[in-house]
C-alpha cells in the first residue's frame, strides 16, 4: 500500500518552455501488488521505471515492457495493463506537437506499442534517460528532482517542427476544441491543402482520421464531464445529444476509456481514471470555452 492506498499518482505541471510539448510529467507508486486496469486512449509517454515490471495489451495479447526507460506510442482506443510492484515509475505525458517534436516518429506508425528510450529519443538522450533511470533506483536522487532531470533530457532531444507541420497540429487542436462533435469539413476548409493532404498528414501526427479521432476526443471528454458530480443538467443534455443515442455513448465511452460512464463515475481510485481529465491530457487539447468554465479551467 502506498500511504494505505493501493497506489498515487501525482500529476506535476510542465515547466512553461515545454508546455507546449507535454501534458504534463507524473509520479506513479504502486505498493507490493500487482496492479490490472485499463488505460484509456491517451497520449504518447515516456516512462522511467526505476522498480516493478509492466505490460500492456495493444490488441494482440500482452507485452513486456522494455526495462528501464521506455515510451508507450499514443493509443487509438483503450488498452488492458497490469503492473507487479512494489513500483516507481516516473513519466512525461506528450501532447502529439511534443511526440512529433520528440521523436519526429510518425504517429501512424508507432501508435499501440513500446518503444525503447533509444528508439524515441535517439542514442545520447536515450542513454541519459536509462541513466537517470538507475540513479533513482540505485537512491542517488529522488522522483521530484529526477523529473527535473527529465525536463532537461527532453529540452536536448526536442527540435522545432516545420512551420508547416506545427501549424495543422494547432488547427486539428482548434477544430477539436471547437465543439463536441465538429464536423472534418470545418477542419479541411481552414487549411490550404487539399481533403487528402489533411487526412494524410492528420494520421501522421495524430494517428487517426480525423473522423475516428473526433470520436476519440468526443468519448474522453464526455467521460470526463459526465463524471463531474456538479455536472449542470443543460450541460449533461448537452454531451448525450453529440451521440446518437444512449447506447451508442456508452459503447464509444468504452471503446476510449474501457469503462461505462457509471463505473467511472464510482471508480475514483483507479489508475485509469486518473488519467482522464486536463491534468493528464491538458486543456488545450481537451476543453476550451465553456467545457473549461464547467471545469474550472481557463481556456488554454
Amino acid at each position: 500500500m502506498v500511504g494505505g492506498q493501493p497506489f498515487s499518482f501525482e500529476f506535476v505541471p510542465a515547466p512553461a518552455d515545454l508546455s507546449p510539448y507535454l501534458n504534463s510529467l507524473y509520479v506513479l507508486r504502486i505498493g507490493p501488488h500487482r496492479i490490472e486496469e485499463v488505460l484509456p486512449a491517451y497520449s504518447g509517454q515516456l516512462m522511467l521505471a526505476s522498480s516493478g515490471k509492466g505490460r500492456m495489451d495493444f490488441g494482440d495479447g500482452f507485452v513486456e515492457a522494455p526495462e528501464d526507460a521506455f515510451f508507450t506510442g499514443p493509443l487509438t482506443a483503450a488498452r488492458p495493463f497490469s503492473i507487479d510492484g512494489p513500483a516507481l515509475l516516473l513519466g512525461a505525458s506528450f501532447t502529439f506537437h511534443g511526440w512529433a517534436a520528440l521523436t519526429r516518429l510518425p504517429t501512424v506508425q508507432n501508435s499501440d506499442r513500446f518503444l525503447t528510450a533509444e528508439q524515441g529519443l535517439g542514442g545520447p538522450a536515450g542513454g541519459d534517460a536509462l541513466s537517470l533511470t538507475r540513479r533513482v533506483r540505485a537512491g542517488e536522487i529522488d522522483a521530484q528532482a529526477a523529473l527535473g532531470e527529465l525536463g532537461a533530457i527532453l529540452r536536448t532531444a526536442i527540435k522545432p517542427l516545420p512551420a508547416g507541420h506545427a501549424d495543422l497540429i494547432q488547427a486539428t487542436y482548434d477544430w477539436l476544441s471547437s465543439s463536441l462533435n465538429p464536423e472534418p469539413e470545418r477542419l479541411y476548409a481552414s487549411l490550404p491543402l487539399s481533403e487528402r493532404q489533411v487526412q494524410r498528414l492528420v494520421k501522421r501526427f495524430f494517428g487517426l482520421a480525423p473522423s475516428r479521432l473526433r470520436r476519440r476526443y468526443r468519448a474522453i471528454r464526455a467521460a470526463t464531464l459526465l463524471a463531474d458530480p456538479g455536472l449542470s443538467d443543460a450541460r449533461r443534455i448537452e454531451v448525450l445529444q453529440s451521440f446518437y443515442d444512449q447506447a451508442h455513448m456508452i459503447r464509444e465511452i468504452r471503446e476510449f476509456t474501457g469503462r461505462t460512464p457509471r463505473l467511472l463515475a464510482s471508480r475514483k481510485d483507479a489508475v485509469g481514471v486518473e488519467t482522464l481529465g486536463p491534468q493528464g491530457y491538458g486543456v488545450v487539447e481537451l476543453f476550451a470555452g465553456e467545457e473549461a468554465e464547467q471545469l474550472g479551467k481557463e481556456p488554454g
